[in-house]
């Protein structure tokens, strides 16, 4: 089967792809809209179309030359404080780009061209803030985003849910927790610990630790586990188009740090840095994923510690490879 991901050269895409090689029968196609460190990592096992999203025939012709049975549809703008600085350029990435793959899809399924299933990534930052008694946060919730990145993304996963209502589309829209893992971007706060304490550690920096508020309780699930779940959602029917991916736990930002200076052996100095304050932190967010666990056996497997090992070692490994 020919399997089209969008963005295969990104933290979860490149993940999803490794997920998806294992697997025997698949051939795997994937937008890039840049050169990245990544790509060489993927070698020739997927063939790349360097294109953006953005631009409407350039994903239809994408479509309808690869002729997918499944399209995950992972690429987009993921970082909310950029959606601040640039919220036009992020509600082209992450609404106009998820509409031109639907609307690719729908075209091409209309004159019979494809059978295709399409996952499309929205995000737990949908459902905005929740008072802490009414925690775990399900798919029921109503979205109330509270930045331009979520509203962004609350647009995408509605209009994937009336392509799918209104065109009889198979689409499954995911609503995604945080989740950490090697390749992941330093601008997120577990990635911004590892570098910096792979650099205390290689004595490339002062043990001293730039951060932001360590008090809020996030909802982390490893990359790994979160893209076994994208690939399990589109192996078998489902009663819903929309599933939370989350641990349903809760995990400081403090602790996070804490156990990544226990990986390296390494004491640090903790500095804040006013510029990695958000206005406002949700003090806690949890999420639920008995949908998801219901419909596909699905269960998170990584424990964070391993995660947080792998991370380091990953930000370890780079740094040292750097003069």
């Amino acid at each position: 089967m020919n399997v089209l991901i969008t963005g295969v050269d990104g933290f979860v895409g490149s993940h999803l792809a490794e997920a998806l090689l294992e697997a025997p029968g698949n051939r795997l196609f994937g937008t890039v809209r840049r050169p990245s460190h990544v790509l060489p990592l993927l070698g020739t096992r997927v063939t790349r179309i360097q294109i953006d999203i953005t631009d409407a025939e350039a994903v239809h012709r994408a479509v309808h030359d690869v002729r997918p049975g499944k399209i995950f549809h992972v690429a987009g703008q993921a970082f909310v404080p950029t959606s601040f600085e640039n919220p036009s350029e992020t509600f082209r990435s992450n609404f106009q780009g998820t509409l031109n793959v639907l609307e690719a899809v729908r075209r091409e399924h209309a004159s019979a061209a494809i059978s295709c299933s399409v996952l499309v990534v929205s995000s737990g930052e949908v459902y905005g803030s929740v008072p802490r008694a009414k925690l775990p946060i399900d798919e029921s919730f109503p979205l109330h985003p509270e930045n331009p990145y979520a509203i962004t993304k609350a647009c995408a996963d509605m209009t994937a849910q009336q392509y799918r209502s209104l065109f009889g589309l198979d689409v499954v829209v995911v609503r995604p927790f945080n989740h950490l893992g090697q390749r992941q971007s330093d601008l997120f706060v577990g990635s911004a610990f590892a570098r910096q304490i792979a650099e205390i550690k290689c004595g490339r920096r002062d043990a001293k630790l730039s951060v932001g508020n360590l008090e809020p309780q996030r909802d982390f699930t490893d990359v790994r586990d979160v893209v076994n779940a994208y690939i399990r959602l589109l192996e078998r029917p489902r009663e819903s188009g929309v599933f939370n991916v989350c641990s349903g736990k809760a995990v400081a930002i403090r602790e996070i740090l804490n156990e990544l200076c226990d990986i390296a052996g390494v004491k640090v100095d903790i500095t804040p840095d006013p510029k990695r304050l958000r206005g406002h932190d949700n003090p806690v967010i949890i999420g639920s994923a008995l949908r998801l666990q219901k419909a596909t056996g699905w269960a998170p497997s990584i424990p964070l510690r391993k995660t947080l090992e792998d991370l380091f070692h990953y930000w370890e490994g780079r740094v040292r490879s750097t003069p």
